[in-house]
């Protein structure tokens, strides 16, 4: 399965609804690219009513900007997404650093934390066995 793909989205919600998250609203775009202008592999996830799941993302917005929906957007490249994803990297430091950007409300992030690790924990463990193909983070905290 191509990640960012219909099929993958719906797997990996698949994985998020056993997981009860707090009551916030929240989506976080993941945009995963080579950074040389090469495809990029975006996807959403969306944090409603105490769930989640994730959808593939609009097409044709390649600005990295945040949309006027409250849509935070997370732009990295997958060396930098795979470095996440399999803990060689840690989110917070990629932000820091500057490998990966957000454009939007970074307020959103801040108040859906606590929803965005569980997530990141249950996308990481279902990607570790085997039930993704692997090249992004989980798609909220990085």
């Amino acid at each position: 399965m191509e990640i960012g793909s219909e099929d993958w989205c719906e797997a990996m919600s698949g994985v998020l609804a056993e997981v009860e998250l707090p009551e916030i609203q929240a989506t976080v775009e993941q945009r995963i690219g080579d950074g040389n202008g090469g495809p990029v592999v975006a996807y959403r996830l969306v944090i409603d009513g105490g769930r989640a799941h994730l959808e593939p993302a609009p097409q044709g917005r390649d600005d990295g900007d945040g949309d006027d929906d409250g849509v935070v957007v997370m732009s990295q490249s997958r060396t930098t997404a795979e470095a996440v994803r399999r803990g060689e990297l840690g989110a917070l430091a990629a932000l820091q650093a500057g490998l990966i950007k957000v454009s939007g409300d970074v307020r959103v992030l801040i108040a859906a934390a606590e929803a965005l690790a569980a997530v990141d924990a249950a996308l990481g463990q279902a990607l570790a066995g085997g039930d993704g193909n692997g090249a992004a983070d989980g798609g909220g905290g990085s």
